[in-house]
């Protein structure tokens, strides 16, 4: 399958000649081509055949426009016979109904069909297909066989064993070529199978050998699994490989290993002047360590194999050789010899860092990638401080008292309550330091030793050692780290020293009551804490791990993991690639013939405390085998909220032209996949010009140009999809495959269909997640903000990568706005409500907040309810404000009333936004400080406990937003607090001014009853 260039797919129309599509070579019998037709019709692939005037003599009448044709189409599907078969004249388009199926093997099949129209050419569709299921998920099935003929003509036409007399043979129709409906939808030239008889004749051959390998183009990626290219099986296997390749440049040599016998522990060296490597088997982890792996290949597959060469610059005009060794275990080597001629000329582009066609794969370097791999600081983060003789470390807003153990004995927040500050009263949440407990075991603990990897991480270690009736019994190490934004990360790794039955190994944490308000996670929705809650491990159908619990100016997240914990599949996806058990917390254990966990958490509330216990239960620990009980804590709020900055960033959801949007009063552009400058998902640098021209336009009109881009899945139109898919689901996450008929007919199995978008033909596999494409993701990223036309920022579609990703995330963009002396960049974060069964469960905020600190705005999103949820969901779950960002609405166009007091409006162009643009430009909002009503020292509130108050404190007075959460229309009064600077008199005048589709204009007297409606309220300004 060649891969063409990267443009918008063509108009579809009915079945047209395609004279002057380009032949290329990739069938053993034919030409092959592309031509234009409606696929949803007719099916990706046909045979054009020629038709010739015949005076048929001799033959009965009934038989006269009757042609035989044979079919040479080498198919991968494997029931052939059951699939049915289309003939359309292509003189006038008709679908020909007298056809008749002979015989449909894999390898031909035979037809006879009645030439409608006369001599002439007729298309033979032989793969048709519909596409049922949802329209962007969609799961395609090929037509079913249907005898159409008419009974009579067939009886005619049939040769009969039974009949008397010979009977005349008919006219053969004459077989042209090959046509796909498009360059990306050919089988040729990988997906062609061989005969039977070039098999037999291949493997007498090659018999004895345990592998063969194929070099083959890089622009034909490996498709098949488990069958051999036509074209192999006829020209053999080879030892040596040409090509031509530019200076600069990092040249992919594809080699297909077909295994005759079961391979384990394959590996790829590469011997070249400027080094090399194949992607397969080396390269750099996600965390840009060194990364090696032996593949295992089960005899009669196709593995794919990709190695990178780097061509250096003073290689030009001459040639450059390689050697790659494959070796398995138990068997010989093979070399293979590649001579590569370097073009005296080259690219530019190349020289200066660039890829070049994306074809020729040059990308899959990136999958090595370390950019951003450091322990540097982004904005807003201050460097971490240790103070040693007290075992405390501070960060932004925060600080981490570590006890003599290293587990935290307090964690302290100076966040003011408003959240916009770090300069308020300290705020402990701890009511006592936490301890990981075993029944029977007592403690000792060595010195806290801190090692400093740099300004935004510090590591500390610590040895414990447990006695048991004075003897020791077991080892703990435990290795912290603190991150500039927040994140604490514990290994705790056990190691019985003895074997010991025991209770529980629990984890013990005691919060202050009041500090701990609001909780999220495990099962609870955001919003108001639960007396009790009691939770244990389910991860096949619930994506619950953590438990986030606090107020709105400080709070911790608990996650409990072990050494083999991975990211989950999200989003629609969860119980593909479910969470993985933990061992150590959840203690599965096999208990009167069922298998279940003991593990859990409980959490009690006593009058003055919340104690949380995170316990794994009765088990029998073994000596030597070790144990690691890792936690994770999520320090919040991560950063300030500034309400300002977040007004003056007025969104845009449409890359429409930006003449019309500057004049709308937006700021900021989201360029969403599928529309012109951006149509492939995730893939944006396949249109990088028009992507840049289009961006260069919004900065030409003041505008920031943000490119939605995430890694959670793929587009099929990426040229390094196939070669990904090859490294076994080191990239993309295994699972039932089918989906888009493309995707049966390339990848095979072993996928999870992803988003369909139907406007710009776009269909699109699911990654894993972490993995070596967060390398490449970042790289790509950072060539998509370099230059003056570079990107601002990115919108991300739920976050299939961790917090390491999303830091490096950070770091690139950022520093390509520092390097063009603008601000920024933007990141804001959609999520559709994953508080559902086929989700797991998850609240969104709780899911992505190891990632929240490097975002600047949530788009909490499709299925949220804002209408029936009370004001505490609205905070905690919906707003973002408790832990350092804010938001916006999506579902339905949100609620504004609500939106207000939190500072959220609609995406817009769906929501008409600009009359509350306009309002706010001419009260002047943008620059004015805002207190919200879960500020105890908010200057305004109602007298109803359920109509709530968000004040902005401007140069001329306030502007107050009310929104009621009451049942019914409530009369209002405003009350002042006496101690607030508000900037305006108690007998200033109170105006709700109009606002198109928000308010009618009203005005009221200093302590007169304001009504509000059920689920709506009023922006009021104040002595202005």
């Amino acid at each position: 399958m060649p891969l063409p260039s990267p443009v918008l797919p063509a108009v579809i129309s009915r079945p047209t000649t395609s004279a002057n599509s380009t032949p290329a070579k990739g069938h053993p019998e034919v030409e092959c081509g592309v031509g234009t037709w409606d696929k949803l019709l007719y099916g990706n692939h046909r045979f054009v055949i020629d038709v010739q005037t015949d005076e048929a003599g001799g033959r009965s009448k009934g038989t006269a426009h009757a042609h035989r044709v044979v079919l040479p189409w080498r198919r991968q599907d494997t029931e052939p016979a059951t699939v049915d078969v289309i003939v359309v004249s292509q003189s006038t388009g008709t679908r020909v109904r007298n056809v008749i199926v002979e015989e449909a093997t894999r390898e031909s099949g035979s037809l006879v069909f009645e030439a409608i129209d006369g001599p002439g050419t007729y298309f033979v569709y032989y793969l048709p297909y519909a596409m049922l299921g949802k329209p962007h998920y969609p799961q395609a099935q090929y037509l079913p066989h249907r005898p159409a003929a008419d009974p009579a003509w067939a009886a005619v036409v049939v040769r009969s064993a039974w009949a008397s007399g010979a009977q005349a043979e008919l006219p053969t129709a004459r077989v042209l070529r090959y046509e796909a409906a498009s360059e990306r939808d050919s089988f040729a030239p990988m997906n062609f199978t061989a005969r039977a008889e070039e098999l037999e004749h291949f493997r007498s051959l090659h018999a004895g050998e345990a592998f063969l390998v194929f070099p083959e183009d890089r622009l034909n990626p490996v498709s098949m699994h488990s069958e051999l290219p036509a074209h192999w099986v006829i020209d053999g296997p080879s030892n040596s490989f040409h090509g031509t390749a530019l200076a600069g440049e990092d040249y992919v040599v594809q080699l297909g290993l077909y295994a005759q016998k079961e391979l384990e522990g394959v590996s790829v060296d590469v011997a070249s002047p400027a080094g090399g490597h194949c992607v397969n088997t080396d390269g750099v982890d996600r965390r840009g360590k060194p990364w090696r792996r032996a593949l295992n290949v089960p005899a009669g597959t196709v593995q794919g194999l990709f190695v990178v060469l780097p061509i250096p610059v003073e290689a030009a005009g001459t040639a450059h050789s390689a050697t790659i060794t494959i070796r398995a275990a138990g068997e010989s080597p093979r070399n293979i010899e590649v001579t590569l001629e370097v073009a005296a000329e080259t690219d530019p582009a190349i020289l200066a860092g660039g890829f070049g066609d994306p074809r020729f794969l040059r990308r899959l370097a990136w999958l090595d990638s370390e950019v951003a791999q450091d322990a540097e600081l982004v904005e807003p983060y201050t460097a971490v401080s240790v103070d040693e003789s007290s075992t405390t470390l501070g960060i932004l807003g925060r600080s981490l008292r570590l006890a003599e153990s290293g587990l935290p004995a307090q964690v302290t927040s100076t966040f003011t309550a408003a959240v916009t500050a770090t300069g308020g009263p300290a705020v402990e949440l701890l009511d006592v330091p936490v301890r990981l407990d075993i029944a029977g075991i007592d403690w000792h603990y060595s010195p806290v030793v801190f090692t400093v990897q740099g300004p935004a991480r510090v590591q500390w270690r610590c040895q414990w050692t447990g006695t048991k009736d004075g003897k020791s019994a077991l080892a703990l190490d435990l290795d912290g780290v603190l991150d500039a934004d927040g994140a604490v990360s514990y290994r705790l790794r056990l190691s019985p020293e003895q074997n010991l039955d025991v209770p529980d190994v629990g984890l013990h944490l005691g919060f202050r009551k009041a500090a701990v308000p609001f909780a999220m996670g495990l099962g609870v929705p955001g919003g108001r804490r639960p007396e009790t809650v009691d939770w244990t491990w389910d991860v096949a159908t619930k994506n619950q791990d953590a438990l986030w619990l606090g107020g709105v100016n400080a709070g911790m997240q608990l996650s409990l993991r072990d050494e083999r914990y991975e990211r989950p599949l999200n989003t629609n996806f969860y119980r593909e690639k479910p969470l993985v058990e933990p061992g150590s917390w959840a203690n599965r254990q096999e208990d009167g013939g069922q298998s279940t966990v003991r593990g859990g958490v409980a959490l009690r509330t006593t009058e003055n405390t919340v104690t949380l216990h995170a316990f794994s239960g009765a088990r029998s620990l073994t000596a030597g085998q070790q144990l690691d009980f890792n936690v994770r804590l999520l320090l919040t709020p991560f950063k300030p909220i500034e309400p300002g900055k977040h007004l003056s960033k007025r969104y845009f959801h449409e890359p429409a032209d930006p003449d019309s949007i500057a004049a709308a009063g937006a700021t900021v552009v989201n360029v969403h996949h599928a529309t012109a400058p951006a149509p492939y998902i995730n893939d944006p640098l396949l249109t990088e010009g028009s992507l840049r021209e289009y961006v260069a336009g919004c900065h030409r009109n003041g505008l920031k140009a943000k490119i939605y881009n995430t890694v959670r899945e793929l587009t099929f139109h990426s040229p390094e999809l196939l070669p990904l898919l090859q490294l076994d689901h080191e990239i993309f996450s295994d699972g039932p495959g089918a989906g888009h008929i493309w995707l049966q007919e390339h990848a095979g199995s072993g996928y999870v269909s992803a988003w369909f978008a139907p406007n710009v033909e776009d269909i699109a596999v699911v990654t894993t997640g972490e993995s070596r494409w967060e390398n490449f993701y970042v790289r790509s990223l950072q060539e998509l903000a370099r230059g003056e036309d570079g990107i601002d920022g990115i919108y991300l579609d739920d976050i299939a990568y961790d917090r390491h990703a999303m830091v490096r995330v950070r770091k690139v963009l950022e520093r390509a706005c520092s390097a063009r002396g603008v601000d920024g960049p933007e990141i804001d974060l959609h999520s559709a409500n994953q508080f559902t069964a086929h989700d797991g469960y998850a609240s969104s905020a709780n899911l992505y907040m190891e990632q929240l600190p490097y975002v600047d705005r949530l788009w909490l999103g499709e299925y949220f309810d804002y209408d029936t949820t009370d004001p505490d969901y609205w905070l905690v779950e919906l707003s973002g404000i408790p832990f350092g960002l804010m938001g916006e609405m999506l579902e339905g166009g949100g609620n504004p009333w609500r939106g207000m007091v939190f500072g959220m409006t609609g995406r817009a162009p769906a929501v008409d936004n600009r009359p509350l643009w306009d309002f706010w430009a001419e009260t002047g909002l943008e620059h004015a400080p805002m207190q919200g009503f879960w500020d105890p020292q908010a200057p305004v509130r109602t007298s109803h406990p359920e109509v709530l108050a968000t004040t902005w404190l401007t140069e001329h007075g306030m502007v107050v937003a009310l929104a009621s959460w009451a049942e019914h229309t409530e009369e209002v009064t405003l009350i002042f607090d006496d101690a607030a600077a508000t900037g305006a008199r108690k007998d200033a005048s109170i105006s709700a001014p109009a606002i198109r589709g928000f308010q009618s204009a009203a005005s009221y007297a200093p302590g007169e009853a304001i009504p509000i409606e059920p689920q709506r309220g009023l922006l009021l300004v104040i002595g202005n």
